[in-house]
């Protein structure tokens, strides 16, 4: 392998470029006149003493590339960009923020809803009555929403 300048890491990113399909009339987020970009994100970072790693991109709950995948009238690129910094701008940088604690916020919610639409008021005090079965309702429910869309929890409930 090629080692690093000495004192400098690599810095990695990604972004999508989403492109209207020009042939398509349909109108999403992703089909204005010229392409749609996001910004360079952080994933992580390697250096001479940490030369490989493996790093969570969010791809899986990142709402725009779900649009973008979604729509069938947009072509979309991935770009993948590295920056050599020196080790001082990169020290703190080797790991992305953990988004573990997001996700499980929002499957709590999404449980959270499906128990409270069971409610009839007669629990008082701020308590929810619910069938003994709910969990085992909303798991199955859950489960079948997932293998259609496995980040539909994700998306803003309206």
């Amino acid at each position: 392998g090629v080692n690093l300048p000495t004192d400098h890491g690599a810095m990695l990113y990604w972004q999508i470029i989403s492109t209207a399909d020009q042939t398509s009339m349909d109108s999403t987020p992703f089909s204005d006149q010229g392409p749609t970009m996001t910004e360079f994100e952080l994933v992580g970072a390697i250096t001479n003493d940490r030369p490989s790693g493996s790093f969570r991109t969010g791809w899986a709950t990142n709402e725009t590339l779900s649009t973008a995948i979604n729509s069938v009238s947009s072509s979309i690129t991935i770009n993948l960009g590295v920056s050599i910094e020196h080790i001082s701008s990169i020290k703190n940088i080797g790991a992305i923020k953990d988004n573990t604690t997001h996700v499980a916020k929002k499957i709590a919610v999404n449980l959270f809803n499906f128990m409270s639409s069971f409610d009839d008021g007669s629990g008082g005090g701020g308590n929810i009555v619910v069938p003994k079965n709910v969990f085992d309702r909303w798991l199955s429910r859950f489960e079948a929403k997932a293998r259609v869309d496995p980040n539909f929890f994700m998306k803003d409930q309206s």
